[in-house]
């Protein structure tokens, strides 16, 4: 073998480690990559679940308000017309 054959040679050897290297450190990222997304994706189920323990209340409360101020609209236009009654029989 001469001197360039054997400059290729390990030129070949050298990139094929390099390579195959690369080849295992990027499978490890990509396993990582996927341990991450499947913990990001418990995250956001958990957050989702939350919100949706905090909303319901809130929507009850706001129900419950809004009724109440349709009651009291209620209560004070029947006392208008009740003041209003008055009014006319006094006269």
């Amino acid at each position: 073998m001469d001197i360039t054959q054997i400059v290729i040679l390990t030129s070949l050897i050298i990139v094929t480690i390099i390579i195959i290297t690369t080849s295992i450190y990027f499978i490890k990222i990509l396993k990582e990559l996927k341990t991450t997304v499947s913990k990001v994706n418990e995250i956001l189920d958990d957050t989702q679940s939350i919100t949706e323990s905090v909303s319901r209340p809130i929507s009850s409360l706001s129900e419950f308000l809004m009724g109440f101020q349709n009651g009291f609209k209620v209560f004070n236009s029947f006392m208008k017309h009740r003041r209003h009654d008055k009014d006319e029989d006094e006269q």
